[in-house]
């Protein structure tokens, strides 16, 4: 067996992102109303970002921001989902399970990470799996990948027009992960 991949115990599930998500949201929600609340009466608004606003400002001022945290948010979840993956297919690999997905795995890791010199691919190496040994799983697999170039957009700053077919949302990316995890037989709480 090659090298081993030290798996973190400080990673976060969906569920755990779902709630900081929900937090952060909140508070956004909170501050606007209260700055709208101070500038309808007149008095004068305590962020000075927003000195000299009006509503219509104001209010396109949090669209903004809450249209932030729902990237953040998809951001985080959808790599909380990989890092969840990723872990299942190690332990698999590493506890030598003798299930079918799992002896893949194995001879997949032994052919990529020969020497450290190639890593494991989600899409084509550990998602591909799923989808060819699971009926259920295609179309959830087939999902999430569509995602993972949500993700990719996301996570390399947005430079280009992204090509994606829909449009992703917080509460859409933990349904798609929930199916599947469901389809595949994982948790979004690891």
């Amino acid at each position: 067996m090659t090298h081993r991949v030290s798996i973190s115990s400080n990673r976060i599930g969906v569920d755990d992102v779902w709630d900081y998500y929900e937090t952060v949201r909140a508070a956004i929600v909170q501050f606007a109303e209260m700055a709208k609340q101070s500038l309808a009466e007149g008095a004068d608004l305590q962020d000075p970002r927003l000195f000299g606003v009006d509503m219509a400002e104001l209010n396109a001022h949090f669209a903004s921001l809450l249209d932030e945290a729902d990237k953040q948010a998809c951001l985080f979840l959808i790599a909380s989902a990989e890092a969840t993956i990723r872990v299942d297919f190690l332990e698999r690999v590493y506890e030598r399970r003798k299930d079918r997905v799992s002896r893949v795995f194995r001879d997949i890791y032994k052919s990529r990470c020969e020497h450290n010199k190639i890593k494991v691919r989600l899409d084509e190496d550990i998602l591909d799996i799923w989808a060819s040994e699971f009926e259920q799983a295609k179309t959830p697999v087939g999902t999430f990948k569509v995602a993972l170039r949500f993700r990719h957009w996301l996570a390399h700053g947005r430079y280009w027009v992204p090509k994606l077919g829909r449009k992703y949302d917080p509460s859409g990316i933990v349904q798609l992960v929930i199916d599947l995890f469901r389809a595949i037989g994982l948790s979004t709480s690891d």
